[in-house]
């Protein structure tokens, strides 16, 4: 495995860093697999269900109608979101702030705390998936590189840029430091805001 770079790159966007460009790829690689493999299985599973008699297949086609039209929206969603995450990563750069990972039940989504300023260390879910990111080949678990506005979130990576994933504040409704007129049309062109509203996806 090669040494990831501690230091933060000079360019001027998260996706002109060339790890972070290779892991970005791979998230939508992986989803498009995801969506792929879902794909073929519903086809699959619809020829199954021309072929065999109904009668032997009743308790899995009502278990297919229930679960398979939720499981491939969600995964063709998480693709869909690999956008926003494009569009933060070619908006912002990457900085570097202290980090803590709030302890939680293992059913609850993971999180992460981010301290922006004295004043300023909310509470970030990851999404649209839960991830440990504490031990995604991170050599500064106590440091997180950070792309987005620190008002409503954007894409965080362990040090060295090579695993970005989505982030927004746990609580959205808590109170947020003002912004430049600049920071405000940042976020909507990185369409973390849209109308006003924070984009929570």
């Amino acid at each position: 495995m090669t040494s990831l770079p501690l230091a933060l790159p000079l360019s001027k966007t998260a996706i002109d860093h060339p790890p972070t460009a290779l892991g970005h790829r791979r998230l939508v690689l992986k989803r498009r697999i995801w969506s792929g493999g879902m794909l073929a299985f519903g086809a699959a599973w619809s020829y199954m269900g021309v072929v065999t008699p109904p009668s032997d297949m009743a308790s899995l086609i009502i278990a297919s109608v229930l679960f398979y039209p939720l499981t491939l929206g969600v995964t063709l969603l998480a693709l869909r979101r690999t956008r926003r995450n494009a569009a933060i990563l070619k908006t912002y750069p990457w900085r570097a702030y202290p980090c803590e990972y709030p302890h939680r039940s293992l059913e609850s989504p993971k999180v992460i705390r981010i301290r922006f300023t004295d004043d300023h260390a909310p509470i970030l879910r990851f999404t649209p998936f839960s991830v440990n990111l504490k031990e995604k080949q991170n050599p500064r678990p106590d440091m997180i590189w950070f792309a987005g506005d620190i008002r409503y979130g954007g894409v965080v990576s362990p040090v060295g840029g090579h695993f970005p994933v989505r982030v927004v504040p746990d609580a959205p409704r808590e109170a947020v430091p003002d912004g430049t007129p600049e920071e405000d049309e940042l976020a909507e062109r990185a369409d973390l805001v849209r109308g006003g509203k924070v984009r929570t996806t």
